[in-house]
């Protein structure tokens, strides 16, 4: 004989079954069981049994499986970010030795240097440009007589500046954003002689009484929007500008100034005079004559230009400062529209302190360059006002906003980061909605 099961049919809970067998049927009977139980029995079966779609085992694997890829591709970016950089710089800052007819820059590199050294618009010459050195350390030696060095006579203090821009390049062949230039500048003080003798004299000797007046500070700009626009470094073909000059001295009604000798520059040796030592005008279409608003003011307008195929405009030129005569300023330059008058009687009243003035740099644009219009300019104008900065430039009646290199890489940084989060919660929400979802 085999031992039927237990079962919760009616016949085995009747009044002659036995005891045990009675309440094991009570226990197991589906009637037995309190409502209230069941509801509290059923979120734990639910979400436990096989039968359901949202485990804890499958919310976990559901989790990895979309943060893996999104992980994943966050390194990807950050790698071909960290690959896009050439890991190289300088470190400290670089060393000037000013010797009698050349400057030597050298420098100190983070790893081993594998580009180009060389000044400003001389790359092909070989003498103005050192190539890779494959060692931590680099330099470039520039000759005076050659690179086209710009020379500037000083009077406070008295002497000579000699400077030009050095390039360096980590790159082999290309220019890239870790790249770095330099003004290198060197001063040669003007030494002083003083030549005495005996002389004797019968004579009561009268004693002399001097005061010295300080030689004026002077400067040249090229503005724009009239005199008293701003500087620019950026412009394009036929724009019209605003050249000055202009002198600061304590001394007042003492000096006059003259502006004389000017002459633009291509950046790579090509010069063209524009202002002759008289300071008449060469070329009328390029420089009319001065205007002498004050005794140490000079301006005139212009209409931009450049050499053919050559962005930037170097302009120079130099201020005779002389003194007064009967309170009034006598300029050689006064008598530019007399043709008569001998070229030797205008030479002769050239006395007085030259001074060397030199504007800053001018990239002229073509017309195709994509920069024609005047919004481009501003936005070019404003970029180089803030270069150096961390901030963000707005420009006026314009809805654009320009950020610096570092300031965008911490805007890219906060943008992803707020994305990434942004993922987060959004599978956090859905794997709860999964799990009410599975309950119900």
């Amino acid at each position: 004989m085999c031992a039927a099961p237990i079962s919760s049919s009616a016949p085995l809970v009747g009044p002659h079954a036995p005891r045990e067998m009675a309440s094991a049927a009570t226990m197991w009977s589906p009637p037995s069981v309190r409502p209230h139980a069941l509801r509290q029995m059923a979120p734990a079966a639910t979400m436990w049994s096989p039968r359901s779609n949202w485990s804890p085992i499958d919310s976990v694997l559901q989790t990895r499986r979309v943060m893996l890829p999104t992980m994943a591709l966050l390194l990807l970016i950050i790698g071909m970010a960290a690959g896009m950089v050439i890991d190289n710089e300088i470190v400290g800052e670089p060393e000037v030795d000013c010797g009698v007819d050349a400057m030597l820059v050298k420098f100190n590199t983070k790893n081993p240097f594998e580009g180009h050294v060389y000044v400003k618009g001389h790359y092909d010459t070989p003498s103005c440009r050192s190539n890779a050195s494959n060692n931590h350390t680099a330099g470039l030696t520039i000759a005076y007589s050659q690179c086209d060095v710009r020379r500037q006579r000083t009077t406070s203090p008295s002497g000579v500046y000699l400077s030009a821009v050095v390039v360096v390049t980590f790159h082999p062949m290309f220019v890239t954003m870790v790249d770095r230039a330099y003004n290198v500048k060197c001063f040669y003080m003007a030494s002083d002689k003083v030549v005495s003798s005996n002389l004797e004299v019968s004579t009561l000797a009268t004693e002399l009484i001097t005061q010295s007046v300080q030689m004026p500070e002077c400067k040249y700009e090229v503005l724009s929007d009239g005199p008293t626009g701003q500087p620019i470094k950026y412009a394009t073909v036929g724009q019209q500008v605003y050249h000055k000059w202009s002198c600061s001295s304590e001394a007042v009604d003492v000096y006059c100034m003259t502006v004389h000798t000017c002459s633009v520059e291509d950046g790579q040796g090509r010069r063209v005079l524009l202002l002759d030592e008289n300071g008449c005008p060469q070329d009328k279409y390029l420089m009319a004559n001065l205007n002498y608003p004050t005794d140490l003011a000079a301006q005139v307008d212009s209409m931009v230009f450049k050499f053919a195929d050559k962005p930037s405009l170097f302009f120079q030129c130099q201020i005779r400062l002389t003194l007064k005569t009967d309170g009034q300023c006598k300029r050689t330059s006064d008598e530019c529209h007399s043709l008569k008058r001998l070229r030797r009687e205008i030479s002769s009243k050239k006395k007085g302190e030259n001074i060397d003035v030199f504007s800053d740099t001018l990239v002229v644009l073509d017309v195709d360059d994509g920069y024609a219009s005047l919004s481009d300019l501003k936005r070019l104008q404003a970029l180089a006002r803030h270069a150096g900065k961390h901030d963000m430039v707005v420009f006026e009646n314009e809805q654009s906003v320009c950020l610096s290199s570092v300031s965008f890489g911490i805007l890219v940084a906060i943008i992803g980061l707020l994305l990434l989060t942004s993922l987060m919660a959004s599978v956090i929400v859905c794997l709860k909605f999964g799990k009410r979802y599975s309950r119900h």
